[in-house]
């Protein structure tokens, strides 16, 4: 089932003034603090990555599944997405745990495939 956008409102406006970006992905969504994915929504859930850095913030949280199989996540209730002192705290820690999106490679001028002139032949 996709992300209602107010659900995704909800979450972006709790996680304010983060330099967060959220993105449509797999038909979910991944949510970005500092270009570092941190977590994901899925079905109208805030789910967090669980790493050893953020134990200590986690450990209270029941765990779920972004889909079925999958490792475990934090899910953040109302309540805890409503404590935006602890929600802001570990979303920049788990996201300084994760690597950076790594940056596209420069589109090529021309057009033409390589080793080919661009325009054919």
């Amino acid at each position: 089932m996709p992300n209602r956008p107010e659900t995704i409102e909800r979450i972006h406006e709790a996680l304010d003034p983060l330099p967060i970006r959220v993105r449509a992905m797999f038909g979910e969504h991944a949510v970005y603090c500092d270009d570092r994915i941190f977590a994901f929504v899925c079905d109208d859930t805030l789910l967090l990555k669980l790493v050893p850095e953020a134990s200590e913030l986690t450990a209270d949280l029941p765990r779920g599944e972004a889909y079925p199989g999958s490792k475990p996540y934090g899910v953040v209730d109302a309540d805890r997405l409503a404590d935006t002192e602890w929600l802001h705290e570990v979303a920049q820690t788990i996201a300084a745990t994760q690597p950076r999106k790594a940056p596209k490679p420069p589109r090529r001028q021309g057009g033409g495939r390589p080793g080919r002139p661009a325009g054919g032949a």
